[in-house]
């Protein structure tokens, strides 16, 4: 089974946001677990043993360079091919929605 956790930004909620990750891979070892995270915040999440990918987005980005919406979108729809059997929205906002 592959599950996506979509959990985008802020420090302290991505911090939170691994305790479900420790406890499903400690209810179901085997499972694949990628996680989507803003780029500024991948380092927060690598070198952990329980995530197989960290995939990134740059949302951010997008205030100042509105043009970039197009890379963003063909990123996430790459990420989509993963066939994901479940997509974990942890942010509960419309743009990790839009993600997820």
């Amino acid at each position: 089974m592959k599950i996506a956790i979509v959990k985008l930004s802020a420090l302290g909620d991505i911090v939170h946001a691994m305790v479900a990750l420790q406890f499903i891979k400690s209810s179901f070892p085997d499972i694949q677990i990628d996680w989507i995270v803003e780029d500024r915040f991948a380092g927060i999440l690598a070198n952990n043993p329980d995530i197989r990918s960290i995939l990134t987005v740059n949302l951010k980005s997008l205030k100042s360079n509105k043009a970039g919406i197009f890379q963003q979108i063909k990123a996430v729809c790459g990420y989509a091919k993963n066939n994901y059997d479940l997509v974990i929205d942890a942010q509960g906002l419309i743009k990790s929605a839009v993600i997820a």
